[in-house]
């Protein structure tokens, strides 16, 4: 090999170095710019996020509580214990979850999405049975009572158990940085 020649083909293994570096440093900047924009994103999206978990989970909390005295009274749940005032509070309580729940979804992600519907359509179905149950007031009802009475503690302990669930997800996507 001439030395001429051994001059271009090192030139030109030069330039192709320089070119693949080029390239090399290129894609890791762009690759930096976009991880950071995600970061910054997710960080702008996590504050409001977890405004809207916290007044969400704090509304379905009081529900929640309620549930936990219809499991409680279990055989003693009997319709005179849903009296006018309580039955108002439950009713109100399943609006303000309802309205959250939208929020929540909204706010996403699809899992938290899922999870404050179920939510929303729990508190619905908990509040139109305890509404049935205490219209079943009189002892010629009793099999009907016995079956709403059960279908109460059903929704109850679904509305407490997806509640939970709500809370470690809502914990889960506030934790999320993106780098997963």
């Amino acid at each position: 090999m001439d030395a001429g020649l051994a001059a271009v083909l090192g030139a030109l293994a030069g330039s192709v170095a320089t070119i693949g570096a080029a390239m090399a440093t290129g894609w890791a900047q762009r690759e930096g710019v976009r991880i950071t924009a995600r970061s910054e994103h997710r960080r702008e999206r996590r504050e409001p996020r977890h405004e809207v978990y916290r007044q969400f989970i704090s509304e379905a909390n009081h529900l929640g509580q309620q549930a936990g005295v219809y499991s409680a009274l279990e055989d003693a749940l009997m319709p005179d214990y849903f009296t006018e005032e309580r039955m108002q509070r439950v009713h109100e309580i399943t609006r303000l979850i309802e309205a959250k729940a939208t929020e929540a979804a909204l706010a996403g992600p699809k899992e938290i999405a899922e999870s404050a519907l179920k939510i929303s359509r729990l508190a619905s179905h908990l509040s139109g049975s305890t509404g049935n149950f205490r219209e079943l007031g009189s002892e010629r009802h009793q099999r009907m009572r016995d079956q709403a009475r059960r279908r109460i503690l059903k929704y109850a302990k679904e509305y407490e158990a997806s509640l939970d669930d709500f809370v470690l997800r809502a914990q889960s996507a506030l934790d999320d940085d993106g780098s997963r």
